[in-house]
């Protein structure tokens, strides 16, 4: 055979191994046993998704993959007890595990960097397995899993962060958290679960249910609501709050202190209702309410010494003793209807039930009569021009 046909034969061959080279480390890879992972483990770098099947049942390990740039999933695997990848850095999709009871250890000591966090029903799972920490993610779901803690969740920001139903989860602590783009839901975790976002600085909205301690000593800005539901907390501080749409606080039964020293601006309203030993409200700086004002429970002091603007209505009712004076005063300011009232039976200002909650409330519901944020659930909080804006419209145009 001549020089030049073996030159071409040779590099015919070379072409056909890059060719099935590439087709191995890309498309998508579909995972039911450590075979398969095997194939894809010489590949640097995957271009598509991988995919665990329902039927894996054996641990599985990928061990020479840097970088997936599609998704790594795995749905209803139900007898997959193990994951480890020693060596994948960046996962450019979705991280999505959904329905795998089984699973028990999920290792991933290099990963860094992820499209988002998708994590459900994994209630085996008490650990995340991310030595290195992920610093990067578009969005962290994270519900009804077997989670103790975050450890391993190092985020500077993100787009969305939902946290529920992981009855295991006693410690939320994100310290390197500025900025929430979207929304931030913690909800119907442990009873004793502490949230504390030392760094958080701004978000859009944040609902916050069931918990014993909550502590957002930095943030400054919210674009969306701030609600506080059925919560085990004692008190509540956010000591450079300046400014959010809806403020609502209902049915915190432990809640004997509430403290938001600069907040001067709602765009939406304030409601505070259900929280049986909070005797003061307090708001010092508070100037101006786009929405209402609607106040129940057992409270013996109302203060608003800055008030200059309610567009709707203004309604204070208490079961205990107290003086409408201070607010008499600033009557001016309000713009829709006004009550100030000592009752036996405190209602909201949509006629529901204000009547006070003492105990240690496990309940999730909320307030609707004054904010938007009542309609949120356990998912993500709804777009917050609140009713409170809605409702004050309303009692302007009676007035």
């Amino acid at each position: 055979m001549s020089a030049s046909k073996l030159f071409v034969s040779a590099l015919m061959a070379s072409g056909l191994a890059m060719v099935a080279a590439d087709s191995t480390c890309s498309g998508g890879a579909k995972i039911s046993a450590q075979s398969d992972a095997d194939e894809i483990n010489s590949c640097s770098t995957y271009s598509g998704d991988i995919t665990i099947s329902s039927n894996a049942q054996t641990p599985l390990t990928f061990n020479g993959i840097e970088k997936v740039t599609g998704d790594f999933s795995s749905n209803g695997a139900v007898n997959l007890s193990s994951i480890s990848a020693p060596t994948i850095s960046e996962i450019g999709g979705a991280f999505k595990l959904t329905s795998v009871n089984a699973l028990t250890s999920l290792s991933f000591p290099e990963l860094i960097s992820v499209g988002s966090i998708h994590f459900e029903a994994l209630a085996n799972i008490q650990g995340l397995g991310f030595t290195k920490g992920v610093t990067t993610a578009g969005s962290v779901y994270i519900v009804n899993t077997g989670l103790t803690s975050l450890q391993g969740i190092e985020l500077n920001s993100v787009g969305q962060l939902e946290l529920t139903a992981n009855d295991y989860l006693t410690e939320i602590n994100v310290n390197n958290m500025k900025n929430i783009s979207g929304s931030l839901t913690i909800s119907n975790n442990n009873n004793k679960l502490t949230v504390d976002f030392p760094n958080l600085v701004t978000a859009k909205d944040v609902t916050i249910r069931n918990t014993s301690s909550i502590a957002v000593p930095s943030l400054a800005n919210l674009t969306g609501s701030l609600g506080l539901f059925g919560n085990f907390i004692s008190n509540f501080s956010a000591p450079n709050l300046t400014s959010c749409s809806d403020l609502d606080i209902d049915s915190n039964g432990h809640l004997a202190k509430l403290s938001l020293p600069q907040l001067t601006t709602l765009s939406g309203g304030l409601a505070i209702s259900n929280n049986g030993k909070l005797v003061s409200i307090d708001l010092p700086k508070l100037s101006h309410v786009d929405g209402a004002i609607d106040l129940t429970g057992s409270f013996e002091n109302v203060s608003f010494p800055a008030l200059k603007y309610v567009h709707g209505g203004f309604n204070a009712q208490s079961t205990a003793e107290f003086s409408c004076d201070d607010m008499e005063a600033e009557k001016e300011a309000i713009h829709g209807s006004f009550n100030c009232t000592s009752t036996s039976n405190p209602t909201t200002i949509d006629g529901s039930s204000g009547s006070n909650d003492t105990g240690s409330s496990t309940s999730s519901s909320s307030s609707t009569s004054a904010t938007s944020s009542g309609a949120a659930v356990a998912g993500f909080v709804a777009p917050t021009m609140g009713l409170t804006a809605v409702l004050g419209g309303l009692l302007s145009l009676l007035m």
